[in-house]
């Protein structure tokens, strides 16, 4: 009987899909150009005459930035879909798994929205109407703030606590996790309280130095004789 064709114990079952580490650092790479660009450009006039000249003024970071947001959230898609697909495979079945794919899907969104929202701006003729500019401006801010970082608070809460607890990643990345989640949350009250706006970029920023930590430290094989989910 040949044995060479049968499963080794000993071997591993390694996941399949793009490095998380990659799609973390060029979510980094485009989330902190494009923030660059678009920070330039959130201070509008108040006075409608000065509006077109503004925006011809901008018209480049706000298209760049614009561009920047938009591949970011293709990115950070990405790599919720990996991780939600390598918790799958280690054999995770719980709610934290959902929570977090509902929460990566609802950021995603909300920073396209946001992307779209800063570059219809620059769309010939818009500067000319100071209504549409200032509102296209107020759903930028909304979709690239509370409202991306509230969803993102539930996807990083949602790997850390599932993955802490089946140990596939360090106790100390855990509790960062819960923390950045429970700093996501409170920019809920930027609706009620305009200073609760500083928990937006502490959720937005820490968020990544937790993605990394994830990239390198989830597991993406699992030994020959567990059965991958």
């Amino acid at each position: 009987m040949n044995t060479s064709s049968l499963p080794s114990p000993h071997r591993e079952s390694r996941h399949q899909g793009p490095p998380l580490l990659l799609l973390a650092l060029i979510y980094t790479a485009l989330m902190v150009v494009g923030a660059t660009q678009l920070g330039k450009t959130m201070a509008t006039p108040k006075d409608s005459a000065e509006l077109v000249a503004f925006v011809a003024k901008f018209d480049w970071p706000m298209r760049f930035g614009a561009f920047c947001e938009l591949s970011s959230a293709v990115l950070l898609g990405l790599f919720v879909a990996v991780t939600v697909s390598r918790l799958r495979f280690l054999g995770v079945r719980a709610a934290g798994e959902a929570i977090a794919l509902m929460g990566g899907v609802g950021a995603t969104v909300m920073l396209m929205l946001s992307a779209l929202a800063g570059w219809s701006v620059t769309r010939p003729g818009m500067a000319e109407s100071e209504g549409a500019v200032r509102v296209l401006h107020a759903l930028s801010f909304a979709g690239g703030g509370p409202g991306f970082v509230v969803p993102l608070g539930l996807f990083v809460a949602g790997v850390s606590i599932t993955a802490g607890l089946h140990k596939f990643i360090p106790g100390w990345l855990m509790w960062l996790g819960v923390f950045i989640a429970l700093a996501c949350e409170l920019a809920t009250l930027t609706m009620v309280v305009w200073n609760a706006a500083y928990f937006i970029p502490v959720g937005r920023f820490l968020s990544v130095v937790w993605m990394i930590g994830v990239a390198l430290t989830l597991p993406k094989s699992i030994a020959g004789d567990r059965n991958p989910a």
